[in-house]
């Protein structure tokens, strides 16, 4: 990587932390997290402006899957205010950051595709089952159930399910939109970067519009939206410019690298500086087990990202 990527994805890691961070410090709630993903698709919706005639060339098949992933997204929220709810970002952050690797990978097995992984990536596998089961003990002889039969994992593991399918069905979706062809011409409509832009603007109003069904649905989080609405405008959109902006740093490090995996390597410093900002800023306790875990997880996922 260059140093402009380097510099990029490590901004893009401190802004996904600070994300979790601010939103399990101000109001771990669906109702929250739907104006931040609102506000999300406002800060980004002069991009599509400016690429109107890739938006008209969409077929059914990429509409369908912009509602797939905004469904994923919608429940990947959802289950992460409610693991922060119940429970430590400590723990919750780096199990529901870290598990949609491995279930991407049995997903690949499942699909008769293991010769796209390697053996250094089933070795990092590993590593990461071993670090997400070391993180909730307190002690080394701590291995029971109780650990990890709780609604905080419960919720963290929902949330990484949630995010391995829609980080299946966004390369589908870019890759159907790469492949979108000027009739006159026969160039793409749109370079990798720009299709990356547009496509995380609508999966973020694609992800609002399913959470608005949500907040339709559900009672409690209608009177906390109000509440929400009146005092904390500001606070969601500063979560919202730090989620979507972390993303799109990332893609934009894309085009200062050679190769991408040691972007998506990198990116794992967030889960280290996820539970550092736990630890000093909710005075979460870091347990020996749990410090481990993060340790073990993170070369877990950059064994993968490098295999």
């Amino acid at each position: 990587m260059t140093w402009t990527a380097l510099v990029l994805v490590l901004i893009s890691a401190v802004a996904h932390a600070g994300w979790n961070f601010y939103g399990k410090k101000s109001s771990p709630t669906i109702a929250f997290f739907f104006l931040v993903t609102l506000f999300g698709f406002l800060l980004f919706a002069p991009i599509l402006f400016a690429h109107t005639q890739l938006i008209a060339a969409f077929d059914a098949r990429i509409l369908l899957l912009l509602l797939a992933t905004g469904l994923f997204q919608a429940v990947y929220l959802s289950a992460l205010a409610a693991a922060y709810q119940a429970g430590d970002m400590s723990i919750a952050y780096p199990i529901a950051r870290s598990s949609p690797l491995i279930i991407v990978c049995l997903t690949a097995f499942a699909l008769g595709q293991r010769d796209s992984i390697s053996a250094q990536a089933v070795v990092g596998v590993a590593l990461i089952v071993g670090g997400c089961l070391f993180i909730p003990m307190t002690r080394f002889s701590d291995l029971r159930w109780s650990n990890y039969g709780n609604r905080t994992t419960a919720f963290a593991l929902l949330a990484a399910l949630a995010t391995a399918g829609y980080s299946i069905v966004d390369d589908a979706a870019t890759s159907q939109m790469r492949g979108l062809l000027d009739p006159i011409s026969g160039r793409p409509w749109a370079d990798p970067l720009q299709v990356s832009l547009v496509y995380v603007t609508l999966q973020c109003l694609s992800a609002a519009l399913w959470m608005s069904l949500l907040i339709v649905v559900v009672a409690k989080e209608r009177k906390r939206l109000k509440p929400l609405l009146r005092h904390s405008l500001a606070r969601c959109a500063g979560t919202a410019a730090f989620m979507t902006g972390a993303y799109a740093l990332v893609i934009l490090a894309m085009a200062f690298a050679s190769n991408v995996s040691y972007v998506v390597a990198f990116r794992q410093v967030s889960i280290p500086l996820g539970v550092l900002m736990a630890v000093v800023g909710f005075k979460e306790k870091l347990y020996p087990p749990k410090a481990a875990g993060v340790f073990t997880t993170v070369c877990g996922l950059v064994a993968v990202a490098l295999g």
